[in-house]
């Protein structure tokens, strides 16, 4: 046996072991957000939405969305909502709410807003059941 193999086995196990733990990273979504979220699979259920309509105003400034939705289910419904601004680039320039907004039983209703930046260019609506 080799007199030098206990040294050298040592000499490895403390240059491996540096007592430094590696950092924590996320691991990646796989879904490319989309304009209009869900909280929950109820809400999702309970809700129809239709394709939003995106335009700027007369003077062109600012970004102005009206997103379709309903209660799809014989019973009014609750909901919040947030509303976030972003531009060309995908930088938030501003996100608003909550909301609150009263879906009646079966009856067409919609979701409106504004930017409030001429830089607007695209939005995301978060909803869930208020609380």
């Amino acid at each position: 046996m080799n007199k030098n193999l206990p040294v050298i086995l040592l000499a490895l196990s403390l240059t491996a072991c540096t007592g430094v733990r590696a950092p924590k990273t996320p691991r990646a979504d796989p879904y490319t957000p989309q304009q209009i979220h869900v909280a929950t699979e109820e809400l999702r259920r309970d809700t129809a939405v239709g394709t939003p309509i995106v335009k700027r105003d007369s003077s062109g400034d600012l970004v102005q969305v009206t997103v379709p939705i309903r209660s799809a289910i014989d019973k009014d419904l609750y909901v919040d909502y947030w509303v976030t601004f972003f531009d060309r680039d995908g930088q938030v320039l501003s996100k608003l709410g909550p909301f609150q907004k009263n879906l009646q039983a079966n009856t067409p209703d919609s979701i409106h807003v504004n930017s409030m930046s001429p830089r607007a260019y695209d939005f995301q609506i978060d909803l869930r059941y208020a609380r």
